[in-house]
């Protein structure tokens, strides 16, 4: 898998896909420039009456609950994610926050519905989606949410919440964290790479969630391994990142992250790449 996911890196690179962004203030500027420098073109878009517009000119759309939740917002991520369905774009949710109050719950629960076709969030968010969608969860587990935005869980607590969401809803569920989970519910993929410097910047994650709608773009009947690209794309290149950066200090991490991504080959990828495959 991790040759496979690699060559798609010159495939994104290629096609440089159109990613339609639903954003969070906080992440927009970061997340276009991940999307630069890794390959593809990103639009930020936030008018309503565009939605679907914008959606049918779009190669695939990234939507992020993080500060978008008055009515204007989730009237938009609720059209977009029809316009989704109806033209066959990829999709991918990043419900961030989930846990934190029933609003965001609400919110995150009807873009779950619209069935997306990539949730990628952190072990806590995970978890309490699947709480928030009455999904049956093993008893024990702690799915009241993180600490704001931030996870209080490591990934492996949460891979029965996102087999969970996959399995009901259709998606392949990501769970970001020090091993990155990926999974549709039948096949998991294990990722070892990147560092922990990447928690002291901000919009890491929903930066990650953008390219997993890139790669979705360029690979979609295998959108597993486009998942598993997105993550072996920005993980390898935050590696070879904070090698140049050194490891306590994350502004030039961000800045080394974007020429790293720019410039990684599929050969670095693919030597650098510690990832696990298991079958449910």
């Amino acid at each position: 898998t991790s040759s496979e996911a690699a060559a798609l890196v010159t495939s994104l690179r290629s096609a440089c896909p159109l990613v339609m962004c639903i954003q969070n203030y906080v992440a927009m500027d970061v997340s276009a420039n991940v999307l630069l420098a890794a390959g593809a073109s990103p639009a930020m878009v936030n008018a309503e009456e565009e939605a679907e517009d914008f959606t049918k000119i779009s190669s695939c759309v990234a939507i992020n609950v993080g500060t978008a939740l008055t009515p204007h917002w989730i009237n938009m991520m609720l059209k977009t994610a029809d316009a989704c369905q109806k033209h066959n774009k990829p999709w991918c949710l990043d419900p961030v926050g989930c846990g934190a109050t029933p609003h965001r719950n609400k919110t995150c629960v009807a873009l779950m519905e619209k069935r997306p076709t990539v949730v990628r969030a952190n072990a806590s968010e995970i978890m309490a989606l699947a709480a928030a969608c009455k999904l049956e969860l093993p008893s024990g587990l702690n799915t009241s949410g993180g600490k704001g935005v931030d996870s209080t869980n490591v990934t492996e607590e949460a891979l029965p919440a996102a087999v969970a969401l996959a399995k009901k809803y259709g998606s392949v569920v990501a769970v970001s964290g020090a091993v990155d989970i990926i999974t549709d519910g039948t096949k998991t993929i294990s990722i070892h790479n990147g560092h922990i410097l990447l928690t002291k910047v901000t919009g890491m994650g929903c930066s990650i969630t953008c390219l997993c709608a890139a790669y979705a773009a360029v690979s979609p009947s295998n959108i597993l391994l486009a998942v598993a690209a997105a993550f072996l794309h920005f993980t390898v290149a935050s590696d070879l990142a904070v090698a140049k950066s050194g490891p306590t200090s994350p502004g030039s991490l961000r800045m080394q992250l974007m020429d790293q991504l720019c410039s990684v080959t599929v050969q670095q990828i693919g030597q650098l790449a510690h990832i696990d495959e298991a079958t449910l």
